[in-house]
């Protein structure tokens, strides 16, 4: 079982999903382009992925906007687990 912290937000009536990712991650465009997809087909929602320890964001332009401008430790953290 893999677990992983994600925030399942919804702000102004749109509903995303920010996920924790290890950083090396987002270094590869593909692999982070299919996180992103996995994610956003688990929630059903659109996600962004926050980097680990740098704190980098990569996902929609308007929800990564929105989010850089707030304080992340608001979101409504949660440990999430899925089947392997």
């Amino acid at each position: 079982m893999t677990t992983f912290q994600a925030a399942l937000t919804k702000v102004q009536g749109i509903t995303f999903v920010v996920v924790t990712v290890r950083d090396s991650l987002l270094d590869s465009r593909s692999e982070a382009e299919d996180m992103i997809m996995a994610m956003s087909a688990r929630f059903d929602c659109p996600a962004v992925l926050l980097g680990a320890q740098r704190h980098k964001l990569l996902g929609r332009r308007d929800l990564v906007q929105f989010l850089s401008r707030i304080e992340l430790t608001r979101l409504p953290w949660k440990q999430w687990s899925i089947a392997a």
